[in-house]
């Protein structure tokens, strides 16, 4: 009887099992989701390695999807190791997941990544699915530095078709301050919550990794070396905020950090931002000033920006002993606002592609995408400085007489267009072109200086120049130019004395 039983069990086990449906995996062309679009993983400073993070993928389609392949983009070569779904590998093919579920993938990194030549390891997960190329990018600390990763995305909704603006940063401790004993690494951006402020050492070494910057929100204040007295000169060890790819072909490539907000980003304040004994290299826009920010430079060199070196947005910006250097379309743009510029350098000489604008460009008016025009009151003064560069006009001027236009150059030497274009202005105006030692399309020619080594760019008048010894030193200018040498009765026009 038992042997009956038993034979009876068999075949009923054996008549499910010929019934069991087969699950079929047809979804392709399936775009995935995922829990995080970048992972950060722990820094691996002790020799240890990090601890384990987790990536869910999920399937929210109403399909059944092989995903046909997961794999590390650097290969067998990389320093990350992931397991999915209990397969431990680089590469892992064919990974079933059913309509609406999910799969997880749990990555860590080597120790071995502490030697990596890099400030920032990354990598990232690539997934194919048919003609779908997804991927999720993975981000570790590698070398003695402060990092400031992001904590919060703020999204900016934007009408359709165009895509959600989304900024990833991370709020500063207030009253921060920011030493030189290692360098400091930003991703996303690095705010100055409001009425906190940040202080930033000399010689303090500033890398931002690409589409992050610093941003200091209303009323938070930023100072760069603020211990100099003002004005003193220390560039022998300056600031430097750069981004974070150390090759040495990347030196000066433009345009490698800086988002949607720029560079360093500057909101309104009831305290006066303040940067001294500082390079600001390699950013899309290095500096923006927003509305009514107010900001005081000396002895500052902003260079090499894919786009603008000094966007000011109606602030208000002291500049001296400042070298603006080569941009993708302008050195200066002031749209409206009050800019004092003294002993100072503008100096476009952009190579890297066509250039859109001028190493100066000031504007009393904007327009909106609909054509609709607003105009904001402009006041600016250029003493004892240089506007050059590699286009026949660098002064660019748009002037709506609907808002002021108090624009002065004074004992300066300009590359400007004599005869514009429906003559809103004119040179023999001595209220806008002022004092006899003013020097006008010159064909001056530059000489290498020491602050930008290895930039391929000139900011020294050459020998020969008549820019050299061209005035006689105002009494209330800064009595040593950008590298600590001192000025004499006459000087040089701009930043900068010759060696």
């Amino acid at each position: 009887m038992k042997l009956s039983i038993k034979i009876a069990l068999i075949f009923f086990a054996l008549g499910l099992f010929s019934c069991r449906q087969t699950i079929d995996f047809k979804g392709t062309d399936i775009p995935l989701s995922f829990s995080q679009d970048t992972i950060y993983l722990d820094t691996v400073f002790t020799g240890l390695g990090s601890s384990t993070r987790t990536l869910k993928v999920y399937n929210t389609s109403n399909e059944n999807m092989i995903v046909d392949r997961v794999y590390l983009a650097r290969g067998e070569q990389s320093y990350y190791r992931m397991n999915v779904d209990g397969v431990n590998s680089k590469s892992v093919d064919n990974l079933e997941i059913l309509a609406g579920d999910s799969a997880y993938l749990f990555i860590e990194i080597s120790p071995d990544a502490q030697g990596a030549d890099e400030l920032v390891y990354t990598d990232s997960i690539w997934f194919e699915n048919g003609n779908q190329r997804q991927h999720v990018d993975l981000v570790t600390a590698v070398w003695d530095a402060y990092y400031h990763f992001p904590t919060n995305v703020l999204t900016i909704t934007q009408p359709e078709p165009y895509p959600d603006i989304k900024i990833p940063y991370s709020i500063l401790p207030c009253n921060a301050l920011w030493s030189n004993d290692k360098p400091h690494v930003i991703y996303g951006y690095a705010v100055v919550d409001s009425a906190c402020s940040l202080s930033i050492d000399p010689g303090t070494q500033i890398h931002v990794h690409k589409g992050g910057g610093l941003w200091v929100y209303r009323d938070g204040q930023l100072s760069v070396d603020a211990s100099a007295i003002q004005g003193a000169t220390n560039m022998s060890n300056p600031v430097v905020f750069q981004g974070d790819r150390l090759e040495p072909s990347y030196e000066w490539v433009p345009g490698q950090w800086g988002g949607v907000l720029g560079g360093i980003f500057l909101m309104r304040s009831n305290q006066e931002h303040l940067i001294q004994n500082t390079i600001i290299k390699n950013a899309t826009t290095g500096i923006r000033l927003d509305s009514a920010a107010v900001l005081n430079v000396n002895n500052t060199i902003i260079t090499h920006s894919s786009r603008v070196n000094l966007y000011g947005g109606y602030g208000n910006a002291t500049l001296n002993n400042f070298i603006s250097g080569p941009a993708g379309v302008y050195g200066l743009y002031a749209l409206g606002g009050q800019y004092t510029a003294k002993n100072s350098t503008f100096l476009n000489t952009w190579s890297y592609s066509t250039r859109g604008g001028t190493a100066v460009g000031l504007s009393n008016y904007f327009e909106d995408g609909a054509g609709t025009r607003y105009t904001r009151d402009l006041q600016a003064l250029f003493f004892e400085s240089i506007i050059d560069g590699s286009l026949d006009n660098e002064v660019g001027m748009a002037i709506d007489a609907g808002a002021a236009f108090d624009v002065q150059f004074g004992k300066s030497a300009l590359s400007i267009e004599p005869n514009p274009e429906g003559g809103h202005y004119d040179l023999s105006d001595t209220t806008m072109f002022f004092g006899n030692d003013l020097q006008f399309n010159g064909f001056w020619t530059y000489a290498p200086g020491p602050l930008l080594i290895n930039a391929g760019y000139s900011y020294l008048p050459d020998s020969a120049s008549t820019l050299i010894d061209a005035v006689v030193r105002d009494p209330q200018g800064a009595t040593h130019d950008i590298h600590g040498t001192a000025r004499g009765t006459a000087i040089t026009l701009g930043a900068a004395e010759p060696q």
